[in-house]
Parts: C-alpha cells; sequence; structure tokens
C-alpha cells in the first residue's frame, strides 16, 4: 500500500475572472483539512503559497495548535496539525515526498470541471492506494481553481464531486473530506 500525501495549493489559481492569481490562506482550511488529513491517514498535508505572509499565516496557525496554549490543553488538534508543512511551491513538497519516500508520488489533481484526457476514478485511485507502492499525492485548488496548465502537469484528474447538481461550487474543506473519505475511507 502507497502512502498518501495531500495539497492545498494557492498558486496558480484562477479568481473568479479566470486570471491567474495567489490566494489567501485561511485558519479554517490549515485547522480543519489537517483534521480530516489525519483522521484519513494522510501522511502530509502541505500548505503551498508563494507568498511569504501567508506563509507566516499558515505557520502561527500550526503552532498554536502544536507548540502555544492549546498544546498545553493536549489538543487532538495539536496531534492533527503536525502533519502540516508549508511550503514556498509545489516542487518542493514533490521533492520532500520523493526524498521521504524513495520514489516520485503519483500526482493527481482535483478539479470542479472535467478533464478527460488525464481521468481517473474515485475507485480506481483507491484501489492504486491499496495495491501500489508509489506515493499518491493529491493536489486541491483554492479561489475558483487550479490553472489548466498546472493540472496538465499533474499525472491523474479525479472527476468533479457532483458534475450534475447544477451549483458545483464547493469550499476547499468540503471537497478534501469527499475526496479523502471516497478514496481512503472504510467504507468497502
Amino acid at each position: 500500500m502507497g502512502n498518501l500525501y495531500i495539497g492545498l495549493l494557492h498558486f496558480p489559481m484562477r479568481d473568479r475572472r479566470g486570471d491567474i492569481v495567489a490566494t489567501a490562506t485561511t485558519s479554517m482550511d490549515v485547522h480543519d483539512i489537517a483534521r480530516t488529513a489525519r483522521t484519513y491517514g494522510v501522511v502530509r498535508y502541505f500548505v503551498i503559497t508563494p507568498l511569504p505572509s501567508q506563509r507566516e499565516i499558515a505557520w502561527r496557525i500550526r503552532g498554536f495548535w502544536s507548540e502555544g496554549e492549546q498544546a498545553v490543553e493536549k489538543s487532538r488538534r495539536g496531534e492533527a496539525i503536525e502533519i502540516v508543512d508549508v511550503l514556498p511551491d509545489i516542487e518542493g513538497s514533490i521533492d520532500w515526498i520523493s526524498a521521504t519516500e524513495g520514489t516520485a508520488p503519483l500526482l493527481v489533481a482535483t478539479s470542479a470541471q472535467a478533464h478527460v484526457g488525464q481521468a481517473i476514478s474515485y475507485d480506481e485511485l483507491r484501489r492504486a492506494l491499496r495495491k501500489e507502492r508509489r506515493p499518491i499525492y493529491i493536489l486541491f485548488g483554492t479561489g475558483w481553481g487550479m490553472a489548466d496548465e498546472l493540472i496538465e502537469t499533474c499525472d491523474l484528474v479525479l472527476p468533479p464531486i457532483m458534475r450534475e447538481s447544477g451549483f458545483n461550487h464547493l469550499s476547499v474543506r468540503a471537497a478534501v473530506a469527499i475526496t479523502l473519505d471516497r478514496v481512503a475511507g472504510d467504507n468497502t
């Protein structure tokens, strides 16, 4: 069985006009996604932003739960947040996984838009996670989604969560939880 990693990317993202931007880091995304990731056995959760001020915010959030006043209370949240790492670019996270695992990860994008050429179903990725030794690294975007150029660099793309809903705009926290449950949950 391969190890599972996730990344929350803040660049290059699209804004509502389609322009490429760097998005803001939020405390809820850092904290809540860490709790979900820890629940589903994720080895490392990378928060990736090129903006130094946003990396500082993410580190402060991590420090509050792992070293600050909440750590004194022996909060389980501190245990979850310790899997968080904050980096300026995706290449650094891929290098970290490759060095730790001894092989490059299978890079899997998520998107609210269908990407037919690189598509993999949740069931296929679930089987790959259980059968393959290669680590799997699932990427999640913020804002209005990852730039197409970034998605094209990935090995595979998961389908939209609710493709036919008519309103496909989940919070990234919800998308991470649903995706991890479909891929790594104990539902058989």
